[in-house]
């Protein structure tokens, strides 16, 4: 199942995006990398991703921002945000919103790569009750 799940990467570090790209496809997925939010909004992506993961602090539009414009979507691809700062009151603001998980920067390699299987899963599950319906 790892091989064929599709993870977008938002974050406007080049850098961060990078590491996270390399780490994902050491696990075996694939993966499609936005600079920006808006352009991940507006890439035919949008549909085709099994987990979205977000940093929450970007220019422009938030990785809170993101969620809200999915949700207000109807879109249940499971989001996992990533931030240097996971104070509580912004984990309760991505709760609220509908975050799947929250991962602290820097984070140890296997936390992160369990926090994506444990999205994937999900992602999976909610697919396949969607396509029996």
């Amino acid at each position: 199942m790892i091989e064929t799940s599709t993870i977008a990467v938002i974050d406007d570090d080049a850098g961060v995006r990078s590491a996270i790209e390399d780490l994902l496809r050491s696990g075996g997925y694939q993966t499609r990398v936005f600079g920006k939010a808006a352009d991940f909004l507006r890439s035919p992506e949008i549909s085709e991703c099994d987990c979205i993961v977000s940093d929450f602090q970007m220019p422009e539009t938030s990785g809170l921002d993101l969620l809200r414009t999915l949700r207000f979507r109807r879109i249940g691809t499971p989001v996992i945000i990533i931030s240097a700062l996971m104070a509580t009151t912004v984990q309760v603001e991505m709760a609220k919103a509908g975050a799947f998980d929250f991962v602290e920067k820097p984070f140890p390699p296997e936390t992160f790569l369990e926090a994506v299987r444990s999205a994937v899963a999900k992602s999976t599950k909610w697919n396949r009750a969607a396509a029996s319906r």
